[in-house]
């Protein structure tokens, strides 16, 4: 019976034979037969991102996943007269099976680790946006935008020592917190990667974790804290280019202006060992807006961008003034992230280092299936991808999981 439990609709993205092999591959299936078989647990992982509201602990996520299944052999059982006190029943295969205690999720828990999911999401992270898509690509370039933030994690020993947590001169903070950093798609929000490390730890160092996302004929959007020569050259040698903001304070002394107005610099390493200098072209404008009926126009601060698409006439600087805005798409993805899925629990469940990496990739990995599906409807119905919402596509996901649908036994 564990056999044959779903994710409902996410079992799309997750079905058991991809689940089995990320399990055989990490090298982390059960030595022997157990209540929870490691393609159960994997699933149950999974879920806990599905449910977060009140009332949704360990044992009430496990129902949602088997409840439809379990009972239905209980009520055959009933029938049959054989009901048995313990709680078990036939699960196929002349074994039997009952909901296991809570404290044996924990276990099974640590002992399926975070690898699989880890792999579970490198599976299904990637771009979904069709060539054609509106609000994916600028002149030819498919967009991608990079930015971070941080969760709390539980106030445990293990998990401040390994993580630390945020200070000021008078105290420290409540939790101890996670830092992470996500390349999205931008238009559709997909991820196409995801790293996370301790709060310590700056998001510039933790970008690295995502160059093996990017490659050739991707523009990379970022905001002002990832501007730097290292990370702008190891970006580049992926082939993709970049389209990072400056802020007031990050010296740009111009060697050259060009015909649009827009003027070369260049990004200099702290060290000569860091490579040659990185030629860049930067684009300055502001933004001015105007209520309808009246003649009042308010002006925003300076925009400074920095990109290495130097061709005035390819890339216009109208054009990519205009995209750099697709970075706050980025923003829409932290906040479905931290707010859809968080479900008001600000705080992960795990209380040790390798249970809170378990965590992190299931949750890139379900928010990664939830697009998925948006993606299957896009194709389906012909409707935008910005215009199908994420909480109700979230919503429905998990419903699809309390319905119960198993596999087929084929």
């Amino acid at each position: 019976m564990p056999d044959r439990v779903s994710v409902g609709a996410l079992t799309r993205a997750f079905p058991p034979e991809l689940v089995d092999r990320v399990v055989a591959t990490t090298d982390t299936r059960e030595l022997r037969r157990r209540l929870l078989p490691a393609r159960l647990v994997v699933y149950f992982v999974l879920a806990l991102w599905l449910f977060r509201g009140p009332n949704c602990g360990y044992g009430r996520v496990l129902v949602k996943l088997v409840d439809a299944l379990y009972h239905r052999r209980r009520g055959q059982q009933l029938l049959e007269g054989v009901l048995d006190p313990d709680g078990w029943v036939d699960a196929g295969g002349g074994r039997r099976w009952r909901p296991p205690h809570i404290s044996s999720l924990s276990r099974a828990r640590a002992r399926l680790g975070a690898d699989p999911l880890h792999m579970l999401f490198d599976e299904v992270a990637g771009p979904v946006g069709a060539p054609d898509a509106a609000g994916v690509f600028c002149r030819g370039l498919r967009v991608v935008s990079m930015d971070g933030s941080t969760t709390d994690v539980p106030d445990t020993s293990e998990n401040d020592e390994y993580f630390g947590r945020p200070s000021n001169a008078t105290r420290d903070g409540a939790f101890p917190q996670v830092r992470w950093v996500v390349a999205a798609e931008s238009g559709t929000g997909a991820l196409i990667g995801a790293t996370f490390g301790p709060y310590t730890v700056g998001e510039q160092t933790l970008a690295r974790d995502l160059l093996p996302a990017f490659c050739a004929e991707m523009l990379v959007l970022a905001d002002r804290n990832f501007l730097g020569h290292a990370l702008a050259r190891d970006v580049l040698a992926t082939g993709a280019h970049i389209l990072w903001r400056a802020s007031a304070s990050f010296r740009l002394t111009p060697i050259a202006v060009l015909a649009d107005g827009t003027y070369l610099a260049q990004l200099h390493p702290r060290r000569k060992a860091d490579g040659p200098p990185i030629t860049v072209r930067v684009i300055e404008y502001t933004v001015h807006t105007s209520s309808a009926g009246s003649d009042a126009e308010d002006t925003s601060e300076l925009f400074c961008l920095v990109t290495d698409l130097l061709d005035v006439e390819a890339y216009p600087a109208l054009d990519l003034a205009g995209a750099y805005p697709m970075r706050w798409e980025c923003e829409t993805v932290i906040g479905h992230h931290k707010t859809d899925m968080g479900q008001g629990m600000a705080v992960l469940r795990s209380k040790d280092p390798e249970g809170v990496a378990q965590e992190m990739w299931a949750l890139f990995a379900v928010y990664q299936a939830i697009h998925t599906l948006i993606g299957a409807a896009v194709d389906a119905t012909g409707i935008p991808p910005d215009q199908i919402s994420f909480p109700h596509a979230l919503a429905a996901a998990t419903d699809s999981v309390t319905a119960g649908f198993p596999p087929s036994e084929s």
